[in-house]
């Protein structure tokens, strides 16, 4: 059984991540103190590390310096979930073999995939198309359903129900589920009722707090025969919801108020969660939600040996990198623009003889990532005339996968 430890102090998005992994017979380790990761890495020793990071990352980093340099462990992955952070320091950690950094609010989608594909398990997830938002305004917590009824979408409810409740300081949350956008059956039955019990097993939700906008009578029938649903009252009026829950002297226009303060969508909201209900796969053309895949490194590697450069590609894919490859140096200039690389690996005897023209020229330009040379045996004229001309190191072809990817890693610096 493939084993993987959660090293996160958010218990919400810790039990969540763990209920979900058990569910496809992964065996789960957690720990919420962060001094407790190395000792339990080392006893456990996992397939994949999932570790949470804050702005203050001191125990974690210290945790990251002790892992690589054991040998036990060193070579054991880790996917991070932390804030926005820049990114060539987001790049420094791929040395200390961090090969996913998912910004929060984390895309659950892209991030369970890279679970999956570290661990080599492969995970369930529901692909019903599905828009779930949730919309605040004091007291009321507006949950919005197009498209479908998607499981994992659903089963987040519960955490960013208890997380905004938390977070906002909602003493008496009132919550209105929208189903209005959706035609539900009784085919949609087992799922409707998993959404209304995610909503309700948040401890400060109380079933007569809970308004169902729909059109189908199929909801009021599956509501009439729940007992555990009494209280639960069903409208496809939302105007009428609103006037028994919201104070609204402040205007006379009813649509205005809900179209100006409860649905338009607050993305804002968002930043300060840990997971966002948008998915990746969310691809509506006006989404302002941008797709994470969680890459760490990018880089550049230009060889006009097109086996060589197939190799060193593996190698770096293999350690989580997205990697562009180039024959010719004009080729890579073409495509080259600034920011768009963390890493080159340059072997400066191009077929086109513009390997050391290239190097010069990058050095030339401002925010040039580190380069490092991969070629083989040079005079040592020439290997001169390469660092001289900026180039962070010089590596001889050819090299063991290892020794290549973590020689190369530590050009990457991490800004202070």
């Amino acid at each position: 059984m493939k084993k993987v430890l959660i090293a996160d102090s958010h218990p919400l998005f810790r039990d969540f991540l763990k209920q979900k992994l058990s569910e496809d017979q992964i065996e789960v380790i957690t720990t919420q103190e962060n001094r407790d990761i190395y000792t339990k890495v080392i006893t456990s020793l996992p397939n994949l590390i999932i570790l949470d990071m804050e702005y203050d990352n001191t125990m974690e980093m210290e945790f990251l310096e002790k892992k690589m340099r054991d040998t036990n462990c060193a070579d054991i992955p880790v996917i991070i979930t932390g804030p926005k952070q820049d990114r060539s320091t987001i790049a420094a950690y791929a040395k200390y073999g961090v090969i996913k950094y998912f910004e929060k609010p984390v895309q659950f989608d892209m991030f369970f995939k890279s679970i999956g594909l570290v661990v080599r398990v492969p995970l369930s997830m529901d692909t019903t198309p599905c828009i779930l938002d949730l919309h605040r305004n004091n007291n009321i917590i507006f949950i919005e359903l197009a498209l479908g009824l998607n499981r994992e979408k659903i089963a987040l409810l519960q955490f960013k129900l208890s997380e905004m409740i938390a977070r906002e300081k909602i003493e008496n949350p009132k919550v209105v589920i929208m189903l209005t956008n959706l035609e539900l059956t009784f085919v949609d039955g087992y799922n409707l009722e998993f959404l209304i019990d995610n909503v309700l097993a948040c401890q400060k939700i109380h079933a007569k707090n809970v308004k169902i906008l729909s059109l189908s009578n199929f909801v009021r029938e599956m509501l009439n025969g729940h007992s555990n649903y009494s209280g639960i009252e069903m409208t496809s009026n939302l105007s009428r919801v609103l006037n028994d829950l919201v104070d609204t002297s402040i205007t006379s226009d009813i649509s205005d108020l809900i179209t100006n303060r409860f649905l338009t969508p607050s993305y804002e909201e968002e930043d300060s969660a840990s997971i966002a209900t948008r998915f990746s796969s969310d691809t509506l053309e006006d989404s302002p939600v941008p797709k994470n895949t969680g890459t760490v490194l990018t880089i550049a590697i230009i060889d006009s040996d097109e086996a060589s450069l197939e190799l060193t590609k593996n190698y770096f894919e293999q350690s989580g990198a997205s990697c562009s490859t180039y024959t010719k140096g004009q080729q890579f200039l073409q495509d080259y623009e600034d920011g768009k690389f963390d890493l080159i690996i340059l072997d400066v005897l191009l077929s086109d003889q513009t390997g050391l023209s290239l190097l010069q020229r990058l050095h030339s330009m401002p925010h040039t990532p580190p380069i490092v040379i991969y070629s083989p045996s040079l005079q040592k004229d020439i290997v001169v005339k390469v660092l001289s001309a900026g180039a962070a190191s010089y590596l001889v072809k050819p090299q063991k996968p290892n020794f290549l990817v973590q020689k190369c890693l530590s050009v990457l610096k991490t800004r202070e």
